[in-house]
């Protein structure tokens, strides 16, 4: 039983309608308190720092409201959520118990059955999170109460209310038990929880976290990069464990699936009926593609079931909505579904918004055109796409191919580990295309196969591009004398050269990336969790231009382009918005709301900028956690959604780019399935 402290001068005595008896403990959120009234509660109230905002404060506000739609077995029920002295607090369902953390420390780690008990109902708790749009973010033993009726996961969803509430993409958590996405500024969903699931696992098993430092930085750096420490986890548990350690998201199994996976797998007395996961049709559990340190397949979820009449070859997966009219099948008959339905896996034209001249074309805006093209299974998911110069697409594995936007890929090669970043384009009159991958390598390719140049560094490549001048890599990595601040340097591809000193001020790493044109400059751009943004030219490593976005709402993905002549960024942000900044001043032009998403379903998977004829659009890939395919064509001159792609065969589209066939835009895609399909953006 936890010990409570009395209450001291300056505690509150009273908050509602619940009289506070005693401090249950303190931390860097806030202090809980032990309440009495029609029941006993737990009440946590955040620090005054944390409501320094009225904008803010109401987003904290809104943010765990979500919070109580979870179901409250294996979950401490959130009952209430309101202001005290201008400081937001949280009630609870109170759960007398000491917390896995102290459980662990004091009795020793947990073994057989308790064990077995403690996976399944944490799964359990986790499941229903899930189930109701909730994102955990901050699993970890001290999140885990070993009540008298069983274990009990508390604080779901505060840590997304916290995000909300700093000012900055900071992720709030602790670092040994988050997730690789957590610290790489990427979009966290359920999967992320389920790698902090797996993390406590290895706590309560052994004692010891999987990813052990000195230092955070050294901590951050072994989940990016090292091999978790699994010594001691009981074999019918280790191949669930190295499955959910995947540093690629997708490639961890979702909490509803491993809880039926650990409930066929273990009797009521503990003992192991069937082996771990391979049975359930994810492969072997010693495949190379879910080992320690490779991103990889295995354990990934289908995740779109529906639409498939979309599929159809020669039927457009996507539909036209006229204003003011229902839904026209490609032959110009009406649907009858109502405006704005998208269920079909449909792209719907918003009411008032026309398409740029879509029945000039011979493919109408959103026809999916041809059949989709296959990756070799063994080569991995997709992991990175590009299409200026040439469609280039690079996998899990390292494999690089290119793409002509017909029924076949061209492979380049194998590149080293996992492709990070790929692209196309003309070094020197050569045409070349380039690849940065996991393990340090950067690739020089020629388009019809073979290799120009091959070069390695120290550190994970995460972009890389090919201009007039050069191509050029980035490489980044955490520097464990300077915290969460990331290092940053640039590479000649070619000469394997650093470009530039080493830059050494992004905190927390950097934050969406990327290749523009400024002046006569062709520039970087990156964010970093402390919303600011940095513009760099690629010839010399040399800073051009610094801003912050200056509002809540972590910075996700970045892109440069056009608008009336004047180069702009396009950013995605965890607030579920897109905004429009002017390059060369940071001045913000835009800002739209993605309004329909859920608070959980938000995060943005691929942003690609360009045109459709005269008009400058955005194209953005989201992926829910529930796995609906949603793609968002933005006319960036006036804020209409040109488009959206909704529900569809193949699953959620990981990455996208915009391409041209026969001179008229196309948007290009890969799928969860391994699958690149093209739909037209009508004439050119």
């Amino acid at each position: 039983m936890p010990d409570m402290r009395p209450l001291q001068p300056g505690d509150p005595e009273q908050i509602g309608s619940y009289r506070l008896v005693g401090v249950l403990g303190s931390g860097g959120q806030g202090v809980v308190y032990r309440g009495v009234g029609d029941r006993e509660v737990a009440i946590k109230v955040l620090h005054g720092h944390f409501s320094h905002d009225d904008d803010i404060a109401k987003g904290f506000l809104r943010e765990v409201e979500a919070a109580r739609r979870v179901a409250a077995f294996c979950t401490a029920a959130v009952l209430d959520v309101g202001m005290v002295d201008d400081r937001p607090y949280i009630v609870s369902e109170y759960v007398p118990g000491d917390t896995l953390q102290a459980v662990v420390r004091a009795s020793g780690p947990r073994e057989g059955g308790a064990l077995d008990r403690l996976a399944i109902s944490t799964l359990t708790a986790l499941t229903a999170i899930h189930q109701a749009g909730i994102v955990h973010r901050d699993f970890k033993p001290g999140n885990v109460l070993m009540g008298p009726d069983g274990p009990i996961v508390i604080d779901f969803g505060i840590a997304k209310a916290l995000d909300a509430t700093t000012g900055t993409s900071v992720p709030v958590g602790t670092p040994t038990y988050m997730s690789p996405e957590q610290f790489e500024g990427e979009r966290v969903g359920p999967a992320s929880d389920v790698f902090s699931w797996a993390g406590t696992m290895v706590f309560a098993a052994t004692g010891r976290t999987p990813f052990a430092g000195d230092t955070v930085a050294a901590i951050v750096n072994h989940v990016l990069s090292g091999v978790p420490d699994l010594s001691g986890v009981p074999p019918h548990l280790l191949g669930a464990i190295e499955a959910c350690l995947s540093r690629d998201p997708a490639a961890r199994p979702g909490a509803a699936e491993l809880l039926q996976q650990l409930i066929r797998q273990v009797n009521p007395t503990g003992r192991p009926l069937a082996p771990p996961l391979a049975q359930a049709g994810h492969g072997s559990v010693a495949d190379a593609d879910t080992a320690p340190g490779r991103r990889g397949s295995i354990g990934r979820r289908a995740l779109i079931g529906g639409g498939a009449a979309a599929a159809a070859v020669g039927v457009s997966a996507f539909a036209l909505l006229r204003p003011g009219s229902g839904l026209l099948d490609p032959d110009g008959r009406r649907t009858g579904r109502p405006v704005g339905d998208t269920s079909s896996g449909s792209l719907a034209q918003s009411p008032g918004t026309a398409s740029p001249n879509p029945a000039a074309s011979a493919e109408p805006f959103g026809t999916q055109t041809g059949d989709p093209v296959p990756l070799p299974a063994t080569d991995g998911a997709p992991t990175a796409m590009a299409a200026e110069g040439g469609t280039v697409v690079g996998t899990a594995k390292g494999a690089v191919f290119a793409w002509d936007l017909g029924p076949e890929v061209t492979r380049l090669g194998d590149g080293g580990g996992s492709a990070e970043w790929v692209c196309a384009g003309s070094l020197g009159g050569t045409p070349a295309v380039a690849s940065g991958h996991h393990d340090g390598r950067m690739r020089l390719w020629r388009p019809a196969g073979g290799s120009l140049a091959s070069r390695k560094v120290s550190d994970p490549v995460i972009a890389v591009t090919v201009t007039a001048g050069a191509a050029v890599a980035v490489s980044q990595k955490y520097d464990d004398m300077r915290d969460l601040h990331s290092v940053v340097r640039l590479w000649n591809i070619s000469t394997g050269k650093q470009i530039g000193p080493a830059i050494s001020d992004h905190f927390q790493g950097v934050r969406g990336l990327a290749f523009g044109r400024l002046g006569e400059d062709d520039v970087l751009v990156t964010g970093d969790g402390g919303e600011r943004v940095r513009v760099w030219r690629l010839s010399d490593g040399k800073p051009l231009r610094s801003f912050r976005t200056g509002e809540v709402g972590g910075i996700e993905l970045l892109a440069c382009g056009e608008i009336d002549g004047r180069p702009v960024l396009v950013s995605t942000h965890l607030d579920a918005t897109l905004r429009v900044y002017d390059l060369a001043t940071g001045k913000r032009r835009k800002k739209w709301e993605f309004s329909d998403q859920a608070p959980d379903d938000r995060g943005a998977t691929a942003l690609v900028a360009g045109r459709i004829g005269d008009v400058p659009v955005a194209v953005v890939a989201h992926a829910p956690w529930n796995g609906d395919v949603i793609v968002r064509v933005w006319n960036l001159g006036d804020g209409d959604v040109i488009g959206v792609l909704g529900p569809g065969p193949g699953g959620a589209i990981r990455r996208l780019a915009l391409a041209e066939r026969d001179g008229r835009p196309m948007i290009a895609g890969a799928g969860e399935d391994r699958k690149l399909r093209i739909w037209s953006l009508g004439p050119a």
